[in-house]
Parts: C-alpha cells; structure tokens; sequence
C-alpha cells in the first residue's frame, strides 16, 4: 500500500515538472518573438521618442506609427518597414539637413510612407523634402512643401498617390534617370501640384504614367520634360491649367501619349513640343499641341527672360 502511495507521489510531482518545464519554455519562446509594431511619440508615451530610433530598431516588415508632433530629425530608413504618420498636417518632419541633402530617404526597396507632413529648411538649389534611392517602394498621403525639390526619385517601379505638393522653388517630383541609371515605369497618381517652380520634370525617365493629377499656378511649367529620352510616358486624366509659362513641355522625347487632359490658359503655351521629339500622340485632350517652330507669338525678348529666370530647372542633375 505505501509502495503504490510513493508511485502515486512521484508521478504527480514528474507531471507538475512537465507542465511546469513546458510553461516556462512556452514563456520564453513568446518572449523571443519578435516585435513587429511600434508607436513614436515625442513626449515619451510610446516605444521611442525619435523616428529614427524606432527605424533603426525595427525588423523588416514591421510598422512605426508616428503620433503627432514635430519631428526635426534626418531619417534614413534602410530596411522594409512601413512608416505611418497619424495626421498628415500634424505630424511633421521638419529638419534642416546639410546642403543639398535631404530629410528623409526611402533607401530599402518595399519601403512605405504615408500621412506626413514633410518639408527641409537646408539651403541649396537640390536640397530635397523626400529622397528615393530604393525602388518599389509607396509614398502616399503626404504633404510636401517648401523645400527645393519636393521628391527626387533616382529609381524605378515606385508608388506616388494621393500628396500635395506646394512651394517646391524647384519641383515638386523630380525623376532623375540618367544614361547610366534608370528612372522608369513610377506611378504618379491622384496628387496636387500648385505654387512649384515645375510641378514634375522628368530626366532620362522612361515609361512612367502620371494620372488624375492637377497642375496649376506653378512659376514654370506643369510637366517639364528636359535633357532627352523621356519616351514613352503616359499622362492620363491629368488638369493643368493657369501655369506661368508652359503646361506640358517635351524636349527631345518621343512615343509619349497625352490623354483626356484638360490643359488651358498656360500663359506660354499649353503643349510645347520641340523638333527632335517624334511620335508623340495627343488623344481627347484639349487644346491641341503646338510645335516650337510655330510660336512666333512669344517675343524673343519674352523667351530670354523666361530662360534666365528658370535656368536652374532646365539643367541636368549632375549630383
């Protein structure tokens, strides 16, 4: 009897030590999983007080939302995450980098952004709000202000949708393709351009569709196509309007197609295409192209001053 009463006793305690064992193990593998969502808030009531901080401790594909607040910090993301802002007017990145550098960069393909507020106080022609040197990546329901260049995109297969662009002295998005670096097939879709310098200019950036855009009021021209091989471009369901000197100016760019534009009242012509561009298809657009060779209208002192006054978007990117 007292024999089966000690097996009794001491298959108990070999149970309670395997659930016990098991436990512990089952805590432990919890505590090793990893965290995968983050929250960013300047006073200290979320996981890191900086975006960067958080940014640099985030495993891929994991998500860092920011509060708002003011956030006057470089922020050069590396890995595929998604950023999201809580208020895109009040949750505002908003440094001052070196010259001619940028706030943040989108340096991670896969990268997504969105609901921020974002602007660069540095000096220099090519400072830049957003810089993006990754492809596939997605920036969206932002407001990008007040910097030179609004985004610099150097890649391909990016996502732009949904932003506002205002008081960029130089562009709102430029595509910065090169002979050596492609810049194509980005999506640019459903944003406002107004009070740019160029609302976009492109670069050696092929194959790209900009759609349901709207272009008005800015210094220069609407969609500015310069130095050469922009082909093959689609601009679709696009309003530009009221811009100082062109709507949409194409040089040296072929097989491009404009179509169900709305594109009126650019005071220095409305679609200017120069002689060495060639096949490029204007579709239910209104009103139709003129061709450089045909606008004897515009004085020649007009012209000069127009060049001198925004010979600075019409250079090549050589940094």
């Amino acid at each position: 009897m007292k024999g089966r009463t000690l097996k009794t006793i001491l298959l108990a305690i070999l149970v309670l030590y395997v659930q016990i064992n098991m436990l512990t193990t089952t805590k432990a593998e919890i505590t090793n999983v990893s965290k995968t969502y983050f929250v960013v808030n300047a006073t200290g009531a979320g996981d890191y007080k900086t975006i960067q901080d958080a940014v640099n401790n985030a495993p891929e594909d994991s998500t860092i939302y920011v509060t708002v607040g003011m956030y006057q910090e470089i922020i050069n993301i590396k890995t595929k995450i998604k950023l999201i802002g809580e208020d895109k007017y009040k949750t505002i990145i908003n440094p001052i980098s070196e010259e001619n550098r940028y706030a943040i960069c989108l340096g991670a393909p896969g990268v997504t952004i969105s609901n921020f507020n974002i602007t660069n106080g540095a000096p220099g022609l090519y400072t830049t709000a957003v810089k993006i040197s990754a492809p596939e990546t997605k920036t969206s329901n932002c407001i990008i202000h007040d910097a030179p260049i609004g985004i610099a995109v150097w890649t391909s297969y990016n996502t732009i949708e949904n932003c506002i662009f205002t008081g960029c002295s130089d562009e709102g998005i430029a595509l910065l393709g090169s002979k050596y670096n492609e810049c194509n097939e980005n999506k640019i879709k459903n944003c406002i351009f107004y009070n740019n310098c160029d609302g976009i200019e492109l670069q050696y950036s092929s194959n790209n569709i900009i759609s349901y855009c709207k272009f008005y009021e800015n210094s220069h021209t609407g969609i500015n196509a310069i130095a050469s091989s922009n082909d093959g471009n689609k601009i679709i369901n696009c309003e530009i309007y009221n811009n100082t000197v062109n709507g949409l100016y194409l040089a040296s760019s072929s097989n491009n197609q404009i179509i169900d534009c709305f594109i009126s009242n650019n005071k220095d012509g409305n679609v200017v295409i120069n002689k060495k561009s060639y096949n490029n298809e204007i579709k239910n657009s209104e009103p139709s192209t003129t061709n450089q060779n045909a606008q004897q209208e515009n004085s020649l002192i007009k012209r000069f001053f127009n060049m001198i006054s925004n010979i600075k978007v019409r250079l090549p990117y050589f940094y």
